[in-house]
C-alpha cells in the first residue's frame, strides 16, 4: 500500500466545528516526499458542513490533498468505513470534527507508525478546550476522548485507546474484516449518544495479534461544546453508552484471561457483576472528592446512573454469553489464518 496518512474526519451537523479543525489540519507540517490526504465523509448531514468544508479549505495553501464523500447511513462506525474503504494510505488519523491536531502530528503518527509495523492502532493525547468553564463534577467524572491514557509512551495494557486522533492500520483493519469481522457498535447516529466503537475496534486488532500502543508525542485539543457540559447530557450519554457493555466486557474478559472456556467466562462475568455490587456500596459511603455541596449531588447522581445501567446488563447472561462466543470463534478464525 502507498506510503502515506489519511486524515479522516466523519462529521454529522458539524458546520460549526469544521473550521477550526480544517484550520488546523491544512496548518500541518508534511515532511518532503510525504503524501497526505484529508478524507471526510458526510454522515447524512442536513446542515451546510459541504459548503463550510470547500469554503474553508479554499481558503488555506498546503500539499494535503482533499476528498469529500458521503455516506448516508446515519452512524459514526458507517462513517469511518466507508472512510477506511476510501483513503488511498495505509495510516489513518481519526480526526473528529472538533479535534484540532498540533502542526507536527501528522509526522509524528507516520515516523511512529513506520518504526513499529505491529502497531494496529495508535492513541495520542486528546487536551480539553471547553467552550464554557467545566463545572467541577464533570472534571471528577469525565467520560469523554482526552488525557493521558498511559503512564509513558509504549503497548497499552488496557489494550484500547480512545478512538478521538487515533491513527489506525489500514492494512490491519482490512485483514480482521476479511477474517470475519463486522462491528457489533455503530457508535453515534445522528442526535443518539450510543458508543464503544473505538473499544470494540481495539479489542479485535488485540486478538488478531496487534499491538495498540499510546504515543504521548501526538497531541491535540478537543473542543467540548457547551451543550456537551450539561448534567441532562451527561445523563443521555451514560445510559445510551451502557447498552455497549455487553459487546465490550466479552472481549475484556477473553484479552484478559486468553481462555475460551464458557465455565470460565461465567466466572469472570460473575467476578464482574461482583466488583460493580462493591462499586455500588462503596459509593454509599464515601464522599465525591470535590468541594460543593451541589457538585457532590451532581457527580453521586452521575455515578449511580452509570453503575446503575451496568448492573441492569447482567440481567441478559445470554447476551454476554453470545457475545463472548463470536469473541472466541473470530480469535480462532485469526489462529486458523496466522497459522
Amino acid at each position: 500500500m502507498k506510503a502515506g496518512v489519511t486524515i479522516l474526519v466523519c462529521t454529522y451537523n458539524g458546520a460549526e466545528r469544521l473550521p477550526a479543525t480544517i484550520r488546523c489540519i491544512a496548518a500541518q507540517k508534511i515532511p518532503e516526499g510525504m503524501d497526505c490526504e484529508l478524507l471526510v465523509v458526510n454522515n447524512a448531514s442536513s446542515d451546510n458542513s459541504l459548503e463550510v468544508i470547500e469554503q474553508e479549505w479554499r481558503k488555506y495553501t498546503t500539499q494535503i490533498s482533499l476528498h469529500v464523500i458521503t455516506e448516508t447511513k446515519p452512524g459514526l462506525t458507517y462513517a469511518r468505513d466507508a472512510g477506511f474503504s476510501s483513503a488511498k494510505y495505509d495510516y489513518i488519523i481519526l480526526c473528529d470534527d472538533d479535534n484540532w491536531l498540533a502542526p507536527d502530528y501528522v509526522k509524528t503518527a507516520f515516523a511512529v507508525m513506520e518504526s513499529l509495523p505491529d502497531i494496529g492502532i495508535l492513541g495520542g493525547k486528546g487536551n480539553f478546550v471547553f467552550e464554557e468553564p467545566a463545572p467541577a463534577w464533570l472534571l471528577s467524572c469525565n467520560l469523554y476522548a482526552g488525557g493521558e491514557q498511559a503512564s509513558e509512551s509504549g503497548k497499552v495494557n488496557d489494550e484500547f485507546v480512545y478512538g478521538a486522533g487515533a491513527v489506525l492500520r489500514k492494512s490491519a483493519y482490512e485483514k480482521i474484516c476479511a477474517d470475519g469481522f463486522v462491528p457489533a457498535l455503530t457508535d453515534r447516529q445522528g442526535l443518539s449518544l450510543s458508543s464503544g466503537g473505538d473499544h470494540e475496534l481495539c479489542y479485535v486488532l488485540a486478538l488478531a495479534g496487534y499491538t495498540i500502543w499510546y504515543e504521548d508525542k501526538l497531541q491535540f485539543d478537543h473542543f467540548i461544546t457547551a451543550n456537551r457540559l450539561t448534567l441532562p447530557y451527561y445523563l443521555s450519554y451514560i445510559e445510551e453508552s451502557a447498552h455497549c457493555f455487553s459487546v465490550l466486557e466479552p472481549y475484556k474478559i477473553l484479552l484478559k484471561t486468553k481462555k475460551s472456556s464458557m465455565v470460565r467466562f461465567r466466572w469472570e462475568l460473575f467476578k464482574s457483576f461482583w466488583y460493580h455490587i462493591k462499586k455500588m456500596g462503596a459509593l454509599l459511603i464515601t464522599k465525591p472528592v470535590v468541594s460543593r455541596p451541589a457538585d457532590k449531588r451532581v457527580l453521586r447522581k452521575l455515578q449511580y446512573t452509570l453503575l446503575i445501567q451496568r448492573l441492569r446488563s447482567y440481567r441478559n447472561i445470554s447476551r454476554f454469553e453470545d457475545n463472548f462466543s463470536k469473541a472466541v470463534s473470530l480469535q480462532n478464525e485469526f489462529l486458523r489464518k496466522r497459522n
